[in-house]
């Protein structure tokens, strides 16, 4: 049966893909004639690790070579029958399925010891070879570390961790990466030009993507490709056999970060769900390009390393994007991203978590300061004078205690100014003197407030923060309390003078300061003469009358 794979495997060291360094080494010790006894070679699948031991046998055993060259003729008779298959001095062994010490005996130990029939070396190729047993191992120890000097042994391994180190130790070790998209891309050109079958480049490029490295996947589907029948394949049919990545319409809304562009980065997102495109698969286009952008940032040859080129024309403009994007921002992208639920099937707007992750994104990224409101909904506040992110911004890109105040009873709401916390010069000595004051006129906006904070004490002053030390903890949630704590923080502005925000600790052996409570008490029963005067009563119910603002009706 033929097959693309099988059909245009290399036949000499200039046809194999990437793997220079591991080329350049082999290729001087032919020239030398300084071969190693056993040669490792070790990597991911499908990179052309069996590819080039076969290529390697042909090479040392080629009849036309002549000193000082390396690549075989492919044209004598040992590398037509090495090609074919046919040559009895060249051995494939796959480890999987001769994984007992019993196979090696047989079918390497005991066939080592003859001489080639016809060729210059018996070479033996094993397959998988970290598949062995462990007495397969032991056994092969001996003549791997010794072997006549007509043998020579290419152990192929995509699990180097399960070889014994008695056997690394004894071989030349050569590691195999993942071949770029660009060196894929020159392949699938090569392989549709002999096929006759016009093929785009943005569509060899997504292949080659697709195959995340791996040559053997890639010509598989381009071999899908090719099966549609048409000598001329469009991106609509080649979307037939890969998922349509969407690749330039990431580096777009990439862009729409860079320039916090919200309202067209949810409208490019709508229109993608609106066509069909599963969001799914284009998150994880982005977070792919927010690696390779990362990587390049941290060192521009790296994923060179790692193949991860994404092909000429969508290098171009993500090199672009990346230019403009300092590394801390594309991490925080990156970071946003994972984060979103990619399994939202329950979600009747699948768009959602994606929409919400790029207003947050372009807000952060600006001078807006994100506030949540009681009723849930998110509103982006502009000022000029904010110039860095509140400490207690977290990490999912929201505000995790809500900055409000309540200039007036009819609680119309205000947002903290992060300059005016981080610019207030008050000493805690400034915040006991008015205190009393403070705990009066809290009174104006809740009745039952005024007992709560009298059971608490103001412990210091720190970058615009008060901190208020409670000795219960239901005192300390009910300031918590997102309406309760804009009007004390209100309250405190009109005082001070000062914005300050609040902050809540708890400390069981706290001793109230009474002293000031009856202060305010005593000023209340002077405000309301004609009222009973209800705080007079003791005990639990005294301390559920003061805490709620109810009264005893007889």
């Amino acid at each position: 049966m033929s097959t693309l794979y099988r059909d245009y495997r290399p036949q000499k060291f200039s046809e194999v893909l990437g793997q220079n360094h591991i080329k350049t080494t082999i290729q001087n010790e032919i020239i030398s004639g300084r071969l190693a006894n056993a040669y490792l070679f070790c990597g991911p699948r499908a990179v052309g690790k069996t590819t080039l031991a076969r290529v390697l046998a042909k090479a040392i055993n080629c009849q036309n070579r002549k000193e000082g060259e390396y690549e075989p003729c492919n044209k004598c008779v040992s590398c037509l029958n090495i090609t074919a298959g046919r040559n009895l001095d060249i051995v494939e062994i796959d480890a999987a399925s001769n994984t007992g010490v019993d196979n090696v005996r047989e079918n390497i130990i005991a066939f080592s010891r003859l001489a080639p029939s016809g060729a210059k070396f018996k070479v033996f190729i094993i397959d998988e070879v970290h598949m062995l047993s462990i007495s397969a191992f032991n056994a092969l120890l001996k003549i791997i570390e010794e072997p006549p000097a007509y043998v020579v042994f290419i152990l192929c391994t995509t699990e180097i961790q399960k070889v014994p180190g008695t056997i690394i130790s004894r071989c030349e070790r050569f590691d195999f990466k993942r071949i770029s998209v660009s060196e894929i891309v020159k392949k699938l050109s090569y392989i549709a030009a002999n096929e006759k079958i016009e093929v785009g480049t943005e569509i060899l490029e997504a292949v080659a993507r697709r195959s995340g490295g791996y040559l053997r996947d890639a010509e598989g589907l381009l071999g899908q490709i090719f099966s549609l029948g048409d000598k001329k394949v469009t991106a609509e049919q080649a979307e037939l056999v890969i998922p349509h990545y969407n690749s330039n319409e990431a580096v777009d809304l990439i862009a729409c970060l860079e320039r916090k562009d919200a309202a067209k980065a949810v409208a490019l997102v709508n229109n993608l769900a609106d066509s069909g495109v599963n969001l799914k698969i284009f998150t994880e286009e982005l977070i792919s390009l927010l690696r390779k952008m990362i990587l390049n940032k941290v060192s521009p040859g790296l994923t060179d390393n790692l193949g991860l080129d994404l092909g000429e024309n969508l290098e171009k403009r993500l090199s672009q994007a990346t230019d403009n994007l300092k590394l801390e921002q594309l991490l925080v992208f990156a970071k946003r991203f994972l984060e979103i639920p990619l399994n939202n099937k329950n979600s009747s707007i699948p768009q959602l978590p994606l929409e919400m992750a790029l207003v947050e994104l372009c807000f952060r990224s600006s001078s807006a300061v994100v506030t949540s409101s009681p009723s849930g909904s998110v509103s982006p506040i502009h000022s000029a004078s904010v110039n860095r992110v509140p400490d207690n911004y977290n990490s999912a890109g929201g505000i995790s205690s809500v900055t409000k105040l309540t200039a007036s009873s009819d609680e119309k709401k205000q947002i903290l100014d992060v300059a005016e916390l981080s610019d207030v010069s008050l000493s805690f000595e400034d915040v006991m003197d008015k205190w009393p004051e403070f705990l009066a006129k809290i009174k104006k906006y809740n009745h039952s407030l005024s007992f709560v904070l009298q059971n608490c004490r103001p412990k210091g002053v720190d970058s615009g923060h008060l901190c208020l030390v409670f000795k219960y903890k239901f005192h300390q949630d009910r300031i918590n309390n997102l309406s309760i704590k804009s009007i004390v923080e209100n309250t405190l502005r009109e005082v001070y003078g000062v914005v300050l925000a609040v902050n809540s600790e708890i400390d069981e052996n706290l001793e109230t300061m009474v002293g000031e409570s009856s202060i305010v008490l005593e000023e209340e029963k002077d405000e309301n003469p004609g009222k009973p005067d209800n705080h007079s009563e003791s005990g639990l119910m005294g301390d559920l009358l003061k805490t709620f603002g109810g009264e005893v009706i007889t």
